[in-house]
Order: structure tokens, then sequence, then C-alpha cells
């Protein structure tokens, strides 16, 4: 799986991933996977990047008036090419240099960064399935932030908590500021869909059980740096 994948290899091999694939995105003709790549899961790992960095309030979430509705399989496909990242107009927008593209997400709102990029090019490049996979072993017995808790934060949370100008004006983009709404209670209500916390992730679905119950334990243990 994605994320055992990258705690098996070191950051030098996958950021030189990253690099080659995207070089070679920007050629002419569509880029061949390289032997190894991990699977990417549109669920767990696409849908959350999307949601959180275009689908937010106003841009192009359900309600919104600001062009395609980006929440579900059914209509992010609409701008996909399955194989082609350089025909999808997903991968289009995310990566423009030119002024008759409009780049995605526009300013002030931050760009997306290479890793992400390459996830989203890497799922189109794997045939833009519809598929899913649990990202993080569901292991309640020892969570940490940095194995557990930040990964599921960097998926589904930090898109609409980072930057100039945050959701709700909530950074969520290092220790310190998750744990300041671990600690005030508003992380764990807001992703168990309590009663009187916003639900979150915004316009999805709960996250997966057993990552509702890693938050816990870790917001219980006082959320450490571990």
């Amino acid at each position: 799986m994605y994320y055992s994948f990258m705690k098996e290899n070191n950051g030098l091999a996958w950021m030189s991933l990253v690099i080659i694939t995207l070089l070679i995105s920007s050629c002419r003709h569509e880029p061949v996977l390289m032997e190894g790549t991990p699977t990417v899961c549109f669920e767990d790992q696409v849908l959350p990047l999307i949601r959180s960095n275009c689908a937010i309030s106003g841009c192009h979430d359900a309600g919104s008036d600001e062009g395609p509705t980006l929440t579900n399989y059914e209509n992010i496909s609409e701008y996909v090419v399955p194989g082609k990242p350089n025909k999808s107009e997903l991968f289009k927008v995310i990566t423009a240099t030119s002024l008759l593209v409009e780049f995605m997400p526009p300013s002030p709102r931050e760009p997306l960064t290479i890793s992400q990029i390459n996830l989203i090019n890497i799922w189109i490049l794997q045939g833009a399935l519809n598929n899913s996979c649990l990202l993080i072993p569901c292991d309640t017995a020892e969570v940490n932030y940095s194995a557990e808790i930040f990964p599921i934060i960097d998926t589904y949370c930090k898109g609409c908590h980072s930057g100039n100008d945050p959701s709700g004006g909530i950074h969520l983009e290092n220790h310190e500021q998750i744990a300041a709404v671990a600690l005030n209670g508003k992380l764990f209500g807001s992703v168990s869909f309590a009663g009187g916390y916003v639900p979150m992730p915004y316009q999805g679905d709960m996250l997966p059980e057993c990552y509702v119950a890693m938050i816990k334990k870790w917001v219980d243990a006082g959320a450490p740096n571990n």
C-alpha cells in the first residue's frame, strides 16, 4: 500500500520518483510508470486531496457557481482521461504554466505540492480508477503523531486548513497547531461527527472508523509529539 511504501523507502528514492515522473509528464508523449510504483487509491488519497484543495466552500463544492462540482468520482472523472494526464483537464489546471490555462487552486490559495501533483499524475496513469485502500494500518494499540496522526491530517484536512486563508481560521500544518485543536476538543468532535461540531472532512464521509479511534486515543493521551 502507498503508506507502507513511504515507510519502507527513504525520502530520496521517493522524491526521485516524483521528479522523474513529472519530468516525463512535461514531454509531449504520455509518461510510462516506473516498475514498483505503488497503487494510488481514489477514495483514500485523490478524493480527499481534491475536496480539501478544490471543493472548498465557494469554489468547486456542491453549492458553488464557480464551475464544475468536484466532490465525487462521477464529477471528477469527467475531467480526466484515464491513462493520459497530459490530456486531462484536471491535471492541466494544477500544472498550468500558460496564461491560456487558469491555474488551480487560484491565488491566494497555496498551489498543490509536487508530491500531491504526482499523486494525481500516477492515479491517472493507473487508469483513474474508483478504488479504495486503507493507507495507514489499522492498529490502535500504539498511536504516534508522526506515523499515524499527521498522515491522516495531511491527507484529509491540511488542504483546507493551511496557507494564508485557512478554512475557519484554523491551521493544521504542524504539531503545535494540530495539538491545539485536538486539546480543545474540536478535532475529535469534528471527525466523529459529534453534535455541536462542524463535521469534517468538509462535505465528505466520516473517516474510516479506525482513523477516528486513532485520533481519539492520541487526543486522550494529551496529543503528544511522538
